[in-house]
C-alpha cells in the first residue's frame, strides 16, 4: 500500500530511506529543519514541507528566530545533492502568526529566556542562541494544561 505523500514517481513506492535522509542533510545545509518529502516527481524534483528558520520582530525591537512552516520543490542531481530549490519562502502571514504565538507563549509564562538553565513548571518554550548567534525559539516540552 502506498502512503499518503510519500509516494516515489518511478515505482510508487516511498522515497528510499538513504535517499531521504541525505536529502534532509542537503537541506539542513540551506536553513531547514524539521524535513518531510511530501513526494518524488519527474526528473529528480522532489516536493517537501520544512520549516526555516524566520526573524520575528517582537516587543522591545528584538527579533528571535522561530520555526516557520514552508513548502518547496528541490530539484537533485544524478548523485541526490541539491541543485536547485524552488519556494521555502516564508510568506507574510505566517510570520505574523509567529510573532502572535511568541507574545502569547510569553503573556502565558510559557517562555524561558535565554540562557535559563532548567525551565520552571509551566515553561514549555526556550529562547536558545544557536551557531550563529541567533535567538532561536525551541520548544522543550509539552503542557498537559
Amino acid at each position: 500500500m502506498m502512503r499518503e505523500g510519500n509516494s516515489g514517481a518511478k515505482n510508487g513506492w516511498p522515497m528510499p530511506r538513504v535517499k531521504e535522509k541525505a536529502l534532509k542533510t542537503e537541506l539542513a545545509k540551506h536553513g531547514f529543519e524539521s524535513v518531510a518529502v511530501k513526494r518524488e516527481l519527474p526528473a529528480g524534483r522532489v516536493e517537501v514541507e520544512a520549516n526555516k528558520l524566520h526573524p520575528v520582530h517582537v516587543e522591545g525591537g528584538e527579533s528571535i528566530y522561530a520555526p516557520i512552516p514552508v513548502s518547496l520543490f528541490v530539484e537533485l542531481d544524478a548523485r541526490g545533492r541539491v541543485k536547485s530549490i524552488d519556494g521555502g519562502t516564508s510568506d507574510a502571514a505566517a510570520v505574523a502568526d509567529a510573532a502572535h504565538y511568541l507574545k502569547t507563549l510569553r503573556d502565558s509564562g510559557q517562555l524561558a529566556a535565554a540562557g535559563e538553565q532548567q525551565p520552571a513548571s509551566g515553561l514549555t518554550h526556550q529562547i536558545e542562541c544557536d551557531a550563529q548567534g541567533r535567538q532561536v525559539l525551541r520548544r522543550k516540552r509539552f503542557s498537559i494544561s
